[in-house]
């Protein structure tokens, strides 16, 4: 068994290729052969407590999100569900076999790295026009919409991308391809994991937009997407929650502290007009 010093000792030679990036794991850009490799190494969740408490609820039977399970374990999910995508015809990294020697001791995870556009960086971009944008949000709104379609005719949860925020999907040419699949929800059905998906998306995509291009990016949306009974899905995870005036006093709060604030309010709102 190896030290957690020497296990530190052997991923120090990677240090100057990684990747700063708004998670928990440490992600890597490794030079390999005549391209790179993607190296994510899975770490536990902070803080500690509550991943500790999700755990012991896991163990106990009640059903967590994948996310919070051990690092092991959000490994096996998403290597499962990168091959399920491939399966389906669906554009995501290929994982590679572990090609550095010594590492087999972490729980890591080896993909081919894609160099791409992100959404983010496509929406952000302050020189692009609508017209350009708008482009390529319909290429997402229509993959998704049809991903959806096969995904909730077979019930089969791991073709939702749960995390489907904005730097997480990425253009290659036209291709829409998808990264990151560390959360799930497998037990649930497969009608709340779409909008899961939707809801995580709309929120990322009007957040990075401009405030006067926010009602095109839910139009085109509205346009592209047509499955209704993930639209009253949306509907019933918003207003169905309990204690609704809390859950708006504190929509309230999140906008006073920053007005560019998206909710899930405002994205129903926007969804119902």
């Amino acid at each position: 068994m190896f030290s957690e010093k020497y296990l530190e000792q052997m991923l120090h030679k990677f240090e100057q290729y990684k990747i700063e990036a708004q998670q928990t794991n440490a992600v890597y850009k490794v030079p390999f052969k005549d391209s790179y490799v993607f190296l994510k190494v899975y770490q536990h969740k902070h803080p500690r407590l509550r991943y500790e408490i999700r755990k012991f609820l896991d163990q106990a039977g009640f059903s967590q999100p994948v996310e919070y399970s051990a690092p092991r374990r959000r490994k096996t999910f998403e290597e499962q569900t990168i091959q399920s995508w491939i399966e389906y015809g669906y554009h995501v990294p290929c994982v590679i076999k572990n090609p550095f020697p010594g590492l087999d001791a972490l729980p890591i995870l080896v993909t081919e790295f894609i160099e791409g556009t992100t959404l983010q960086e496509v929406i952000k971009d302050k020189s692009a026009g609508w017209s350009g944008k708008g482009e390529k949000l319909e290429i997402v709104f229509r993959e998704v919409n049809a991903r959806h379609t096969t995904a909730l005719a077979r019930k089969d949860n791991r073709l939702f991308h749960i995390d489907a925020n904005t730097r997480n999907i990425m253009f290659v040419d036209e291709m829409v391809y998808h990264v990151d699949f560390e959360m799930g929800r497998t037990w649930e059905p497969s009608v709340k994991c779409a909008s899961r998906e939707i809801l995580k998306m709309l929120v990322c995509t009007a957040e990075d937009a401009m405030p006067e291009e926010r009602p095109f990016v839910f139009e085109l949306f509205r346009e592209h997407y047509g499955i209704m009974e993930v639209y009253e899905a949306i509907r019933r995870s918003i207003l169905g929650r309990l204690f609704q005036s809390v859950h708006r006093r504190n929509d309230r709060k999140k906008k006073k502290k920053n007005p560019g604030r998206v909710t899930l309010y405002d994205v129903l709102d926007y969804l119902e007009q």
